[in-house]
């Protein structure tokens, strides 16, 4: 089996608010669930997502009496056009109050329906035999009362559309998890916006991707305070840039304008 060569990342964001209400006791939170992308070079990837679980801890910490708690998704579809959903556009999932504790374990919950749009035609994905695996995570999320908390599920497509020998696509998702808090995060623009290239930041631990919106933005999110080397890949017709960048705990770097420079003739 081939895989895809890198396409696009698309990111899908859990941002958890966390406050009280008049309508709620004080050990209860409400957790807000919000879907971010960025496009790639399919025209389109329509995904099914029927919501998000999550699993606290029961009582004194354990797993063995906790019951997992269902975030749906409530739209006229559960078709979601993800590939409409970049650079800091985002969709509200769904909404729940929890009561306050230990989050053990993330679930991203999706349908048997998967498929992307290349060159107009629709092409339907497999999906991966294992697939409830691969999208459930073990994180370790303490949520307090009167706080505010974000975790992100990160599904990396270029890693999880895979080329199948007769021409067709497997969905296998690959995710990450990681609470904002302690990362930062690097945002640009880049033109002109006839050339969309990829962003690639890399460290020595980690590599970091993502495409422009159509107004040439980007945003990398969740990067660990480090210094990353950034490679502007460019289409043809223009030269690649490379710079080095710090990312720091807890902030937003916003690049100054990148012009691609045409290539030489």
């Amino acid at each position: 089996m081939i895989k895809y060569k890198p396409i696009f990342l698309i990111s899908w964001l859990i941002a958890i608010c966390c406050f009280s209400c008049t309508e709620t006791t004080d050990n209860r939170s409400l957790v807000n669930i919000l879907l971010i992308d960025t496009p790639g070079d399919f025209d389109e990837v329509w995904i099914e997502v029927n919501g998000v679980e999550v699993l606290p801890s029961g009582s004194r910490g354990s797993e063995s009496n906790a019951t997992w708690v269902n975030i749906p998704y409530e739209a006229t579809s559960n078709m979601v056009l993800v590939s409409d959903l970049v650079d800091d556009n985002r969709l509200l999932v769904g909404r729940v109050e929890i009561l306050s504790g230990d989050i053990s374990k993330i679930r991203l919950d999706l349908g048997e329906v998967a498929y992307l749009v290349k060159d107009g035609n629709r092409i339907d994905m497999s999906l991966s035999p294992v697939l409830e695996d691969l999208l459930t995570l073990d994180v370790v999320i303490s949520i307090e009362s009167g706080f505010s908390y974000d975790i992100f599920l990160d599904l990396d497509l270029s890693q999880s559309i895979v080329a199948e020998p007769n021409g067709g696509f497997k969905f296998e998702p690959k995710l990450r998890a990681f609470v904002s808090s302690g990362l930062g995060n690097i945002q640009g623009q880049v033109f002109p916006l006839t050339a969309p290239p990829h962003i690639v930041a890399t460290t020595t631990a980690d590599t970091f991707s993502t495409l422009t919106a159509n107004d040439g933005g980007f945003l990398l999110k969740g990067l660990s305070p480090d210094t990353y080397q950034i490679k502007i890949a460019a289409p043809p017709g223009y030269q690649d840039t490379t710079f080095s960048m710090s990312s720091f705990a807890d902030s937003t770097l916003t690049l100054p304008r990148i012009n691609l420079r045409p290539s030489a003739p």
